[in-house]
C-alpha cells in the first residue's frame, strides 16, 4: 500500500473514531487542564444538512435500486459526512501544558510551545485555497481555516516547522486559525502564556 493509500486510510478510520467519541460526547486529547477552543460552530450545522439530504437520498435509492452494494456505498457516504462533522468537534484547538495544540481535520496537528508566542490578536480573515496552507506575506504564515475563515493570528519570536496532511512541510513565523470564540481564545491563550 503506498503512502497516500495509507494516509487515506488512516484518515477514514480516524473519521469513525472521532464519529464514535462524538456520539460518546469526548473529546479527543483534551486532557485536564487544558482548554480546548472549538471551531466547529458553523461547520457543524451546514454538515448535518448535508447529511439529512444523503440520508433521505440513500432511502430513496433503496426504493429504486434493487442492489445492495449501492445501498452500502450509500451508508458509507453518510458515515463520512458525519465523520467531518465529528473530527471538528472532537478535535479541538488545545491550550494548556506550555503549549498550544492546534488541529485541522484528522491527520494535522501542530504543536507551539506558548514559550514561542510574540503576540496574538483576534483578526477575522477570509482565506482561499487549501484549509491548511502556506502564505509568504511579510512573514512565513501558516493558515488553518475552516469555512474559509481564521479568527487568531499568532506571531512568534521564532519560525516553527509545519508538515502539511500532504507531506509538503514549511516554516512558519505567524499561525493564522479559525476558532468559534476568537477574542476568547485570544484571552486565554494570553493568560496561558503569561504563566509559562
Amino acid at each position: 500500500m503506498n503512502r497516500v493509500a495509507r494516509r487515506l486510510a488512516w484518515h477514514q478510520v480516524r473519521g469513525l473514531v472521532c464519529l464514535g467519541a462524538w456520539l460518546l460526547r469526548r473529546r479527543i486529547g483534551v486532557g485536564t487542564g487544558d482548554v480546548a477552543l472549538g471551531h466547529a460552530r458553523e461547520l457543524v450545522p451546514m454538515v448535518l444538512a448535508l447529511a439529512f439530504v444523503l440520508g433521505l437520498e440513500t432511502a430513496v435509492v433503496g426504493l429504486l435500486v434493487p442492489w445492495p452494494i449501492v445501498h452500502v456505498l450509500d451508508v458509507l457516504a453518510v458515515l463520512q459526512v458525519l465523520s467531518v462533522a465529528a473530527v471538528a468537534v472532537t478535535r479541538p484547538h488545545l491550550v494548556g501544558g506550555g503549549r498550544r495544540l492546534l488541529r485541522g481535520g484528522a491527520l494535522f496537528e501542530v504543536e507551539v510551545p506558548l514559550t514561542l508566542v510574540e503576540s496574538v490578536r483576534a483578526e477575522r480573515e477570509r482565506h482561499s485555497g487549501a484549509a491548511i496552507q502556506f502564505a509568504d506575506k511579510d512573514v512565513p504564515e501558516l493558515h488553518i481555516a475552516v469555512g474559509g475563515w481564521t479568527d487568531v493570528v499568532v506571531k512568534l519570536e521564532k519560525a516553527v516547522s509545519v508538515t502539511k496532511p500532504d507531506g509538503t512541510s514549511g516554516m512558519a513565523n505567524r499561525v493564522r486559525f479559525r476558532c468559534d470564540d476568537g477574542k476568547n481564545a485570544v484571552t486565554k491563550i494570553r493568560a496561558e502564556a503569561a504563566r509559562v
